[in-house]
């Protein structure tokens, strides 16, 4: 597992608030400033997940679309063509 800080901002005051021990899905964070209630542990993990399929995504993904049909003419071009059957 991505060893990810546990650091949850409250959205009422912006303060750090954390996760201790290992909480159950149905835990829910109160923020240790205001008292407001900042999320469940179910909630977290599904949307830290999703921050790093996000992040991951937008690594691998190339925005160079015209370099990237260059690249595939070039190879397209360079192999011997297939016997016919």
């Amino acid at each position: 597992m991505f060893q990810r800080s546990r650091e949850v901002v409250c959205p009422d005051c912006n303060g750090s608030n954390f996760w201790n021990g290992n909480p159950k899905p149905t835990d829910v964070l109160h923020c240790r400033f205001c008292d407001a209630v900042v999320t469940t542990y179910a909630d977290y993990v599904e949307q830290a997940a999703q921050r790093e399929a996000e992040r991951l995504l937008a690594e691998f993904v190339e925005v160079d679309v015209s370099r990237d049909l260059a690249h595939l003419k070039a190879v397209l071009a360079a192999t011997e063509p297939r016997p016919s059957a």
